[in-house]
């Protein structure tokens, strides 16, 4: 079972909108500067941007001046979160971890990974765990360090969530996440969580800090949302079948296009 735990939000604070799983030009295969993916995201009334670097290519140096470059482009009115994407040695496995914690290698083994980043106090996801078969290579020790699953990647899941990551989340009663894998335009799509930050906001002030969002991933105070919408509501009955149905032609026409 997943270490998450759920809290309500605290001191009367609304939730937040964030956004996760966002790849920038610090990423090797991104290419939109943090200024451009601060405006983008407020403009799309977003306060959070949870960042997702690939860890290939980075190094502990690389790590200090990528958490100050995300700080020097956040605004007053949203916050890019710090975060990397690991991949072990062959690049199957990917886990995005947030907090304050330190690099963890290029490609560090997957479970001492999510052991050193839980010991830390940070947060680590499993991203599209069926993309590659990843799923195969999980290892029951794995689910007592996970924060959330990604039963929703908008790179490779398209315009409905995963059954088969839905199912995954479910069996090991894991928080769910989703994410928008952001690289391109292609990925704009109204994924979101909502984020009940803890405590009251400072004054004058409408957009957490790090710390802020940091305790409310480590404890659970998030839930996944599409179109607005509770994300169970749309994993079961009539509107988990239109999702799908809408997913299956939006496949077939990309494939005839090609």
């Amino acid at each position: 079972m997943s270490r998450i735990r759920r809290v309500p939000p605290g001191g009367g604070r609304p939730p937040v909108r964030a956004v996760a799983h966002v790849h920038s030009e610090w990423s090797d295969d991104g290419s939109w500067p943090l200024s451009r993916i601060a405006g983008t995201f407020a403009r799309r009334g977003c306060q959070v941007v949870l960042m997702s670097e690939h860890s290939r290519g980075f190094t502990a140096a690389k790590w200090d001046d990528y958490r100050q470059a995300c700080a020097d482009a956040s605004t007053d009115q949203v916050r890019l979160v710090p975060g990397i994407e690991y991949g072990d040695a062959d690049d199957v496995v990917h886990i995005p971890v947030w907090g304050h914690v330190p690099f963890f290698g290029d490609a560090p083994p997957i479970g001492d990974l999510l052991k050193q980043a839980d010991a830390a106090g940070g947060t680590a996801v499993w991203a599209h765990p069926w993309r590659r078969a990843a799923w195969q290579r999980c290892e029951p020790s794995w689910w007592e360090y996970l924060g959330a699953v990604e039963v929703w990647n908008r790179k490779y899941d398209g315009i409905a969530p995963n059954r088969d990551s839905l199912a995954l989340a479910r069996q090991h009663a894991a928080a769910q996440f989703v994410a928008l894998d952001l690289h391109t335009r292609r990925q704009l799509f109204p994924l979101s969580l909502s984020l009940a930050v803890p405590g009251p906001a400072a004054s004058g002030r409408a957009v957490p800090d790090c710390d802020e969002v940091y305790a409310a991933l480590h404890d659970g105070g998030f839930a996944a949302r599409a179109f607005g919408i509770a994300l169970d509501q749309l994993t079961t009955g009539p509107a988990a079948l239109a999702l799908r149905l809408l997913e299956g032609a939006r496949g077939t026409a990309a494939r005839m296009l090609r």
